[in-house]
């Protein structure tokens, strides 16, 4: 990884982690309200030396970040299989694109409870025709789910990269 994380990378490697943004700020040794900050789309200037910090605290953590490449947005994956399956990174993906349950329920046309069940894992069995709606809107809104294979972990990823024009929509933090 070679540049510092973008505001979607940050709130889906600390949905990945299970960190509230707190607990995410203490271990990067960065102020809550910075950490606030970099998570916010448009940010202008964020702050260098906290990214540098988020990034370390990411490795240290078992995440990789992805870059951005013409075909394809920045995301964040685990660095080694982990076991988990698509719907594991559904909250992932929600958090990928700063949406809240009530946002990822209206364009999917699923539920708020069904929703928040499925990233639990409270259900005892998976309602194929809500995932697929989910997967759907989630695809449509710019946001893919990385499956895991024998060399890494699975992880979320935008859909689109900075040769797209549809890129600017999730917003990628230009060079300093």
């Amino acid at each position: 990884m070679a540049g510092y994380p973008t505001h979607s990378q940050i709130r889906a490697a600390r949905s990945m982690l299970g960190l509230k943004q707190a607990d995410l700020a203490s271990k990067a040794h960065v102020t809550r309200s910075v950490l606030l900050g970099l998570e916010q789309a448009g940010r202008k200037h964020p702050d260098n030396s906290a990214l540098y910090q988020l990034s370390g605290v990411f490795r240290a953590e078992g995440l990789v970040l992805i870059e951005a490449t013409e075909s394809a947005g920045e995301g964040v994956r685990w660095s080694e299989p982990t076991g988990k399956i698509w719907i594991d990174c559904l909250r992932h993906a929600r958090a990928m694109l700063g949406y809240s349950l009530d946002e990822l329920a209206e364009k999917s046309g699923v539920g708020r409870y069904v929703i928040s069940r499925l990233e639990g894992g409270k259900l005892r069995r998976t309602p194929e025709q809500s995932v697929r709606r989910l997967r759907d809107a989630l695809f449509e809104n710019g946001v893919i789910i990385l499956s895991e294979d024998e060399r890494v972990g699975a992880g979320v990823r935008l859909r689109f990269g900075f040769g797209n024009q549809d890129s600017l929509a999730p917003g990628v933090w230009p060079s300093v």
